[in-house]
C-alpha cells in the first residue's frame, strides 16, 4: 500500500509474497544466460528467512549476466552477510542519496558514490538525487582511479513520486541494452524518472514513444532552460 502526502512524497507498507522462497535452491529454476539482465531488489534481501537464499543465488549467477540492484528503503535492515556478496557480485547498483548516505554515512552523493564503486568490484554505481538527476560512477584507467559525473535531470512539479526509481532501472536497463553508453542511459532514466513524477496513480513507467516525445520537447528549448522550465 502507497500513502501519498500532498507534496508527492510516499510512504510504503508492505507485505513480502513470492519473492520470498524460502527453500534452498528455491531460485535455480529462473532461467538466465548471457545477455540476461537480473534485477534484484532489496526487498528481497531483507526477508529474514529467504533473503539469504536469494542473496546467494544472485552473488553466484554467471559473469556473462548483468545483475542490477537496488537495496530500496530497508537498506539499514539488509543483513551485512547478505548484502556484501551481491554488492561484490553486482554490475550495477543503484540507490537513492538517502539509502547511499546510510550505507556509507555519506551524505554528499558524488562521495556515497566513490565510496560505494570501491566496494563493489566490478560495478558501476549509480546514486539517485531527485531533481539534482544522478551521480554515475565508473571505472576509470588507472588503479583505483574512478569517474564522477553528475547527469542532471529535467525539472518538473513533482505530484506523485511512486515508482520513480523503479522507472529510472528500468529505463536505464533498457538503454544499456539498446547500445547506449551509461550516461547516456542514466541521462534517459532521469528524464523518465521526471515524466513519471509528474503522473498521480500507480508506480508506472512512462512507454519509450512518450518519454521520445518528452525528450524531443525538451530539446525545443536552449540547453541552459532544461532545468528551468516545469512541465504541467
Amino acid at each position: 500500500m502507497v500513502l501519498v502526502e500532498d507534496g508527492g512524497e510516499r510512504t510504503f507498507v508492505t507485505s513480502l509474497g513470492a519473492e520470498t522462497l524460502r527453500q534452498p535452491g528455491g531460485w535455480d529454476a529462473i532461467p538466465v544466460g548471457a545477455g540476461d539482465a537480473v534485477y534484484v531488489s532489496g526487498y528481497g534481501l531483507v526477508a529474514p528467512e529467504s533473503g539469504a537464499i536469494l542473496g546467494a543465488w544472485a552473488a553466484a549467477l554467471p559473469a556473462e549476466v548483468l545483475l542490477f540492484v537496488d537495496p530500496g528503503p530497508l537498506i539499514a535492515d539488509i543483513p551485512a552477510a547478505v548484502l556484501g556478496p551481491v554488492l561484490s557480485r553486482c554490475d550495477w547498483w543503484s540507490s537513492n542519496q538517502r539509502e547511499a548516505a546510510l550505507l556509507t554515512t555519506a551524505g554528499d552523493p558524488a562521495e556515497a558514490a566513490r565510496l560505494l564503486i570501491a566496494r563493489t568490484g566490478r560495478a558501476g554505481v549509480i546514486v539517485r538525487a531527485g531533481r539534482s538527476g544522478c551521480v554515475l560512477a565508473l571505472r576509470a584507467p588507472g588503479p583505483g582511479a574512478v569517474r564522477i559525473s553528475l547527469i542532471p535531470a529535467p525539472a518538473v512539479v513533482a505530484v506523485d513520486t511512486t515508482g520513480a526509481g523503479d522507472a529510472h532501472a528500468g529505463v536505464f536497463l533498457a538503454g544499456l541494452a539498446t547500445g547506449l553508453v551509461p550516461a547516456a542511459a542514466a541521462s534517459r532514466a532521469n528524464a523518465a524518472a521526471a515524466l513519471a513524477v509528474t503522473r498521480p496513480g500507480p508506480a508506472e513507467s512512462p512507454s519509450r514513444a512518450e518519454l521520445d516525445a518528452f525528450l524531443a520537447k525538451l530539446d525545443a528549448f536552449p540547453a541552459t532552460d532544461r532545468r528551468a522550465r516545469p512541465t504541467p
